[in-house]
């Protein structure tokens, strides 16, 4: 009798650590990989304009895509004389029809046209982490972009559409400035009405606030984070930190005006990126795949699944669908609540 007591207790205890540490299963959500299109290279990043899909397809340089039909549109292996060796980001500004990557971390940007790329721009040197644009005018933009060395920092660039004898090209205006005195190396970028949040590595999240043109920079403050900030993502509540194999946490806006305080989840778990569409968080797992996350609580993000589809680098949210970048190419992904 004494014998069944205590396996009835230990089973009772199993049972009650084992809810304790993963979601009922009745909470969980559910995912359909509806396509895959493979790109003969990792598919690191991905940018949507329309049906279209801008690839960084690492080695294979940049490919576009129709998701729809599954066909490549175009593939650009080179630049000038140059090939492509690892392409790892990519953006499409359909303001004025540029397209932006990022090429073993050196950053070139052209007019999307037959001539994709065989006179680009380039910004920044052989040590850039992220970058992002800011429209400002009908013919001008900030480029905004960071550096893993200490010494070079964080930058910020204006171009400005001008005639020349050859046409219309973009020229860099006296509009551009610099942070250096951020000590961590620095590694991602994101920014939210009149916030920009940048991931510091092993010193955590800085946040800055913007205004006026040329723009001004001023530093709210910094918040540690548990683990080394990697990637940063945002919404008008705050800021969505990938914290390595720390997990991931959660900042309000309001923290980096008081509090400093952050909240932390999926802490078992390497995360490597993060994206957000109302209430759910799509975390980027590396060989573990994509971990979902119920967000209607920022400060309580609940798990409601990891899904084991691939080595998944970044995704994003497409339409009613989920995009995710891995080494298979890009998975088409429907989620099931």
């Amino acid at each position: 009798m004494t014998n069944i007591r205590i396996l009835i207790t230990s089973v009772s205890l199993l049972i009650i650590f084992s809810g304790c540490m993963q979601p009922d299963q009745e909470d969980l959500w559910s995912i359909v990989v509806d396509k895959t299109i493979n790109t003969n290279g990792f598919a690191r990043d991905v940018h949507m304009q329309g049906d279209t899909a801008f690839i960084a397809a690492g080695q294979s340089g940049l490919q576009i895509w129709s998701v729809q039909s599954e066909t490549m549109l175009d593939e650009f292996e080179s630049y000038g004389v140059s090939d492509l060796e690892d392409v790892g980001r990519v953006y499409y500004d359909s303001v004025f029809s540029l397209v932006f990557i990022m090429d073993q971390s050196k950053i070139y940007f052209d007019e999307y046209d037959d001539a994709l790329f065989e006179a680009p721009t380039q910004v920044g040197d052989s040590h850039n982490e992220d970058f992002l644009i800011l429209p400002d005018s009908d013919a001008t933009f900030y480029f905004l972009y960071i550096d893993r060395d200490a010494g070079d920092g964080f930058q910020w660039r204006q171009y400005e559409l001008q005639e020349s004898i050859l046409g219309p090209l973009w020229a860099q205006t006296s509009n551009s400035g610099r942070i250096t005195t951020l000590p961590s190396p620095l590694k991602g970028l994101a920014t939210q009405g009149q916030y920009i949040a940048i991931a510091g590595d092993q010193l955590g999240v800085y946040m800055y606030s913007f205004s006026g043109d040329p723009i001004e920079l001023e530093l709210i403050s910094r918040i540690d984070t548990e683990g080394n900030a990697e990637n940063v993502n945002m919404t008008s509540d705050g800021v969505f930190v990938s914290c390595d194999d720390a997990g991931a946490c959660f900042i309000p806006i309001e923290s980096f005006l008081d509090s400093g305080s952050s909240y932390r989840f999926a802490e078992d778990l390497t995360v490597d990126h993060i994206a957000l569409k109302g209430d759910i968080a799509c975390l980027s797992l590396g060989s573990k795949g994509i971990a979902l996350y119920d967000i209607s609580d920022p400060r309580q993000p609940e798990e409601r699944g990891i899904f084991p589809i691939g080595y998944a680098y970044r995704s994003i949210f497409w339409e009613d669908k989920l995009l995710v970048c891995t080494r298979e190419g890009i998975q088409v992904v429907s989620i099931e609540k």
